[in-house]
């Protein structure tokens, strides 16, 4: 006997918010009787009516898996339940390209579907090569939004079908099917009968079969619309894609059973002791009275009983009925959750018959944890967290939306190996595992409502959050999130959607969420008045306006939904979000980087490489030699497609999960040990202990070493640091005195390493290290040898200088430095001289630095895109050369750089030992200003061969001058290991801080170059131009760049930092721009011939 319909949350209350928010709209939530036999017609009106939400499907409810007794429940895997099983696998498949098209019958048992493909479920179709996969950012996917009515033409609808049969354990007993995800709109049908329909494609949608299964086999048939009225509410930043993409399964419960739990873990005021709380909804569904009793064990992290078979209630159901029991239980002192010390315990929940035989048996892992605002902060456990977060999107480079449990793993590893803490389920719930996996593993979630309608607007008569009609959709998406995670304790808020305006459908779902769970916070970003969300939680702010907010007096936290977005090589001083916090500043709590990981597409590379008209990514067949790549937006179907190019591509990591070297600067400034220089003379650092639960030396073990030219002089630990949590102190380090020798610096290193092994990283995995330069220094080596003397001869509009194993030459026309030779190899392929500009960077696209407008007024300096081609403007109207001494040969060139209206001088300095001391400077006009620079520096191009890389500066990573926490150090490689291979080719391989750089070939005959002081250089088999793309649009992929064997080597005094406060106009902080004033840098160039000491080289005093 079952009920015709059940109400997720008070009836009251729902009462009171149609009143409040909704007005008379009808609307229906979960209905659980199946659909009269006439309805296998398909209406017209359910995909497209804002207020149709389900019809057939069961009440959400907390995940859980259910087995016949205690000893069998403990492991927790619903595959080791006898009452579970998987329809994942090969399902008949059919796909038509719009409504009108569907196949009438598909559904019925009779249907002959011989001639069908299959297609693997869970799957995306588009994937699987139906259709075209379409990324757009705002904009929705076909034209003329015009809610709630999807497209009637471009609106695919597959078809699915699939036999099953049920186990005979099962008899008696009540059967369900469960989909995990159907994106967008679904109907379901079972052995002909239609059982309803579902929307949210990302919370279950639960199908009571029990009435209409047969003995032997049993068909399933499912139609999925790929837009309906849902996907006005789906409108976030990431692939559109449809089909079954999460698990689907059958499962069986007792007629009488726990329909539905909550628990609840409150802790006293001394955060020490707690109660364990559990409210539980017993239902019959049979058609007989029956009595139900439920009872509770719980065990410790180690599996030890706290308490046994404590009673929560006992109910007498009549047939159809339900009744909810709770109990609370004292837990002294138990091990407590937080992301650092994830100690997890077991419940059991065990039904008896009247006559005391267990039917069966629910098991839960239980967070002791607590979660409040206080004083204008988050805490947890009582204390302050600081959340070290990032946004992620559930993406597989093969699989699309279909995200498996090793990647899941996969990511949590990453994510807590570099530091981060926390995740925000952006936008919308999660596949359910994520959540256990979080549990276990130990992240902080926010859990957001699949509500999101950026393409409509926010303005107040346009969004959707302001529409009553539908108010019953917002509500409807909170509530399954929240029913069904309610019961982790790693969620530590909700948040109500993204980016979809305001109005009082918000207002409405806040309420509700407080009203059912006063234990976590609740979060919107779009609410501007801060009074229906519990924390402070903007996209983008600067770090000015961060600190403005921690200058006043404030009741709520301040942590950022998302900031530093990570588009290709960015996240550009991502330290001055987190300094101020180190620093002291209050009600800063961090924030969720944007994002997590690359959304590529694997696809294979066309054999013409370049651009094609692609449906997706099956239409072409995989070449092993050309390999595949990532594509983005823009990429599949014709002309007209929307899409917002590579904007997809925000990650922390590659498609594939490759950290991108941005992650490294993340790691370090999330570290959780910060150290600063004291009086470094005598060894002094002060260690900071930003944990909130761990002591320093429970999970970590200090070192420190003395470093120099890249070897270790001394080393040891810190065999008694201890350090309480969120403790500081300064310690010293024991280090015998340095004996400084000439030119040569010394750096002290800390790290701290993880004791012991954890479920995330082995033991000795650093988690934190930081160099000091030590305050002692040499004056300079002299010159190893005399300057012999050299010869200056004037050839073919050349100016020649010979020396003993090499010789020079400078264009006298030009100025620039075109030959330059060990022995009789030359090394260049192409002049050395000015090079102002670089291939543009996703934050460069965004701010237009290509813009090329000229300069109009003092205030208006014009376009940093004139600087591409500046350097060919380089006219100088005086090249000079002069012998001063037998072992000196100077060469100048000075003259107007046209195209910025300035004046640009260089000197090249032969000296008798090799030796070439390089100057160069501008000098910009006095009446209209310049567009700052890009890039100030020269280029040259090396011959092939000269591919060897060696460098001592800051690594082993690329770096820049606002990404540059790395350690000084002496690295080495090939050249083509200096490319990163960003979705999108652009800027990649710099190196700052460099004292010497060499390009080498197997001879070791090449070029030394040394900064005085310190180099930003790159070198590259790609030229600047080779990776130019001006816009995110666009397409662009690395398999389109020329093979090139030539070596295209910047020296720089610096080029502007990356930046990364967003991807879409924000400029590099103002102390990472090179701004147009009179410029000047200076460095050396050595001819080697092979077999020389290059750091003794590079020390040698060489005026």
């Amino acid at each position: 006997m079952r009920r015709t319909a059940r109400f997720p949350f008070p009836m009251h209350f729902l009462s009171s918010l149609r009143a409040f928010a909704l007005g008379a709209v009808p609307f229906f939530f979960a209905a659980s009787a199946a659909l009269p036999a006439g309805a296998n017609v398909t209406p017209d009106v359910e995909w497209k009516t804002e207020t149709l939400l389900h019809a057939g499907t069961e009440a959400p409810s907390a995940t859980c898996v259910r087995f016949p007794r205690v000893e069998a429940a403990t492991p927790l895997a619903r595959a080791a339940s006898p009452f579970y099983a998987s329809l994942n696998g090969d399902w008949k498949f059919s796909w038509v390209a719009r409504p009108a098209d569907r196949i009438a019958g598909f559904w019925q048992p009779g249907f002959d579907d011989s001639a069908w493909k299959t297609i693997p479920v869970p799957s995306n179709v588009e994937v699987q090569g139906y259709g075209v996969p379409i990324y757009t950012n705002v904009a929705y996917p076909w034209p003329d939004a015009r809610p709630p009515l999807p497209p009637e033409d471009n609106n695919p609808v597959s078809a699915y079908r699939r036999t099953f049969t049920v186990s005979p354990e099962w008899a008696g007993r009540e059967v369900f099917v469960t989909f995990d995800g159907v994106n967008s709109f679904f109907y379901l049908w079972v052995n002909g009968q239609k059982l309803g329909f579902s929307k949210d494609s990302r919370t279950p949608a639960t199908f009571r079969l029990t009435p209409y299964l047969k003995s032997g086999d049993n068909l399933l048939a499912v139609e999925v619309f790929r837009w309906c009225d849902g996907s006005y509410l789906e409108d976030q930043d990431f692939w559109r894609l449809s089909g079954i993409f999460r698990d689907v399964y059958l499962w069986s419960a007792e007629p009488a059973r726990v329909r539905d739990f909550t628990v609840r873990t409150p802790l006293d005021a001394a955060y020490r002791d707690a109660a364990i709380e559990v409210s539980a909804e017993l239902e019959n569904d049979s058609d007989k009275p029956a009595t139900l009793s439920l009872t509770a064990t719980l065990l410790d992290p180690s599996g030890a009983p706290v308490f046994a078979d404590a009673p929560v209630g006992r109910a007498e159901l009549a047939a159809g009925a339900s009744q909810t029991v709770a109990f609370s239980h004292p837990v002294a002192a138990p091990k407590l959750w937080s992301a650092e010390t994830p100690a997890l315990y077991t419940l059991l929940l065990t039904t008896r018959d009247a006559a005391g035989e267990v039917r069966e048996v629910i098991p839960s892992k239980v967070g002791f944890r607590s979660v409040e605002v206080r004083d204008g902060h988050l805490c947890v456990n009582g204390r302050r967290v600081l959340i070290r977060g990032v946004n992620r999107h559930e993406w597989d480079p093969d699989l699309g939306q279909v995200v498996t449990r090793e990647r899941m793993v996969e990511d949590i590893r990453l994510m807590k190996q570099h530091n981060i803490n926390a995740v925000r389920t952006c936008h919308y719930p999660n596949a359910p595992e994520w959540y256990a996996l979080c549990d276990e593993y130990g992240l902080y979630v926010i859990d957001e409502a699949n509500v999101e309608s950026h393409g409509i607007g926010y303005d107040e008569d346009k969004t959707l959050a302001a529409k009553p009609s539908w108010g019953p959709a917002h509500l409807d998406r909170t509530i399954r999130m929240f029913e069904r995670d309610k019961n982790h304790a790693c969620i530590i808020g909700w948040s109500l959607g993204n980016e979809a305006g305001f109005g009082d459908n918000f207002r409405a779902t806040y309420r509700w969420l407080k009203e059912r769970d006063p234990s976590r916070t609740v979060q919107y970003e779009g609410d501007r008045s801060f009074a229906f969300t519990d924390i402070v939680c903007p996209m983008y702010p600067s770090p000015e306006s961060v600190l403005n907010y921690a200058a006043q007096p404030r009741k709520k936290p301040f942590i950022m939904c998302e900031y530093a977005h990570a588009m290709g090589n960015s996240t550009g001083d991502f330290r001055a979000y987190w300094q101020p916090i180190y620093d002291g500043a209050p009600y800063l709590q961090g924030g969720f980087i944007w994002d997590w990981v690359d959304q590529g597409l694997r696809t294979p590379v066309p054999a013409s490489r370049k651009i094609e008209v692609l449906e997706n990514a099956r239409a072409l067949p995989l070449d092993p030699k050309l390999g595949t790549f990532f594509a983005y937006g823009g990429t599949f179907g014709p002309a007209g497609t929307a899409s917002d190019g590579n904007f997809c591509a925000n990650g922390l990591v590659s498609a594939d999960r490759v950290p991108h070297p941005g992650l490294a600067e993340v790691k370090k400034v999330y570290q959780p040990i910060q150290m600063r220089a004291g009086d470094l003379a005598r060894g002094e650092v002060e260690v900071a202990n930003w944990s909130e639960f761990h002591a320093v030396q429970d999970w970590l073990v200090a070192g420190w070493r003395i470093v120099a030219d890249g070897r270790v002089l001394q080393s040891g630990e810190f065999a008694d640091l201890a350090l309480a949590p969120r403790g500081k102190k300064t310690v010293t380090i024991p280090f015998a005195p340095v004996v400084p020798q000439p030119a040569t610096e010394y750096f002290l290193e800390l790290n701290f390493k993880l004791k012991s092994a954890t479920a995330w990283a082995p033991a000795g995995h650093e988690v934190a290290w930081e160099q000091f330069k030590l305050p002692v220094v040499a004056p300079a080596a002299a010159a190893a040898a005399p300057s012999a003397p050299l010869q200056l001869d004037r050839q073919d509009g050349r100016l020649v200088v010979s020396g003993p194993g090499f010789s020079a030459a400078v264009d006298s026309r030009t100025g620039l430095l075109v030959s330059l030779k060990s022995g009789d190899t030359e090394l260049l392929a192409g002049p050395l001289g000015p090079h102002f500009w670089r291939a543009p960077v996703d934050n460069d696209r965004g701010n237009r630095m290509i813009d090329t407008s000229p300069a109009k007024n003092t205030w208006t300096p014009g376009g940093a895109g004139v600087w591409r081609k500046a350097h060919e403007s380089f006219a100088p109207t005086d090249v000079s050369a002069s012998q001063p001494a037998p072992g000196r040969v100077v060469v100048t060139a000075a003259g107007p750089l046209s195209a910025v209206r300035s004046e640009y001088r260089v000197s090249w300095t032969f000296l008798g030992s090799g030796d070439i001391l390089v100057e160069s400077s501008w000098t910009p006009e006095p009446y209209l200003p310049a567009p700052e620079f890009p890039r100030f520096g020269m280029q040259t191009t090396l011959r092939a061969g000269f591919d060897r890389l060696t460098w001592f500066g800051k690594g082993p990573q690329e770096t820049y001058w606002d990404r540059q926490d790395a350690r000084v150090g002496l690295y080495s490689g090939r050249v083509r290991d200096q490319y990163f291979d960003y979705i999108k080719p652009q800027e990649t391989g710099n190196k700052v801080g460099v004292r010497w750089l060499s390009l080498t070939d197997e001879r070791g005959r090449g070029l030394l170059a040394v900064g005085r002081p310190h180099l930003s250089a790159n070198a590259l088999h790609y030229t600047t131009d080779d990776l130019f793309c001006a816009t995110q649009r666009e397409n662009f992929y690395r398999y389109q760049l020329p093979e090139r064997d030539t070596i295209t080597l910047n020296l720089d005094l610096q080029q502007r930092g990356l930046g990364g406060d967003d991807s879409w106009g924000a400029m590099p902080h103002g102390a990472f721009r090179l701004m147009p004033w009179p410029m000047v840098y200076a460095y050396r160039l050595k001819v080697l011939a092979g077999g020389e000491d290059l750091p003794a080289l590079a020390k040698q005093s060489v005026q």
